[in-house]
């Protein structure tokens, strides 16, 4: 099988060496379908996608690529990576998520998301309350209810630091919906609580069966609240 791990690392260095079109001409597939966002409109087969990658490359200075993580398992890759460029004029900043599938040593699919910024937190009046109906709800197996009415359309969740696929409420109800669906809790004691203006933290002890197997574990969850609901949340 030919060596994606390094065909990947050519591919990025050819993006942060202005050689995009050169690493597309030798590393993709014939028939490569390409997403941005979850669309593939004109981004069917390798010539229809060269010509969408000319419009970037005839339109863009990029001044700096930088990988953030890389992920490599079998014929599935991916990386995340902050661009800053000049597009049309316009300065560019973003941070995005590349997805590739591979066969036999050509990129055959590959699926671009962009990460999103939350929002500039607003002022909070009931944190503490808020807070404490989220940790009730947890206890009482009510977490959707309570994310539902807790959490804004903004949050972004980060599991030891990963973000990946919980960007936005609607991907994270669905990750919570997985959860909620294959656990039962059998006790959520808090052991500490902690409130400081727009953040706030609690440690909690979990005894729960998930997928027919006992988990008991303790974690911190660390939120940044606006406007009295929670828009960024970590767990460690």
């Amino acid at each position: 099988m030919s060596n994606n791990k390094e065909s990947l690392e050519k591919i990025i260095k050819g993006i942060q060496n202005n050689e995009i079109l050169k690493v597309f001409d030798e590393f993709y597939h014939e028939e490569i379908v390409m997403y941005e966002n979850g669309d593939s409109t004109n981004r069917v087969g390798k010539a229809a996608n060269r010509k969408a990658e000319e419009g970037f490359v005839n339109n863009a200075t990029i001044h700096e690529a930088k990988v953030l993580k890389t992920i490599v398992d079998g014929d599935n890759t991916a990386y995340e990576m902050y661009m800053d460029f000049t597009y049309g004029g316009h300065r560019v900043n973003k941070t995005q998520w590349a997805f590739q599938q591979w066969s036999n040593g050509k990129i055959i699919k590959e699926e671009f998301v962009e990460v999103k910024k939350p929002a500039t937190p607003e002022p909070s009046k009931n944190v503490k309350a808020n807070l404490e109906a989220i940790i009730k709800g947890i206890q009482e197996g009510k977490i959707l209810e309570v994310f539902d009415k807790y959490y804004h359309n903004d949050v972004v969740m980060y599991e030891k630091g990963d973000s990946t696929n919980r960007v936005g409420k609607a991907a994270n109800r669905k990750a919570e919906e997985g959860f909620v669906n294959n656990a039962t809790i059998n006790e959520a004691k808090v052991l500490k609580v902690l409130v400081d203006g727009e953040n706030t933290a609690y440690e909690m002890y979990m005894d729960f069966t998930y997928g027919g197997h006992p988990v008991k574990k303790t974690q911190w969850a660390v939120q940044q609240w606006s406007n009295d609901l929670v828009i960024k949340e970590e767990f460690y």
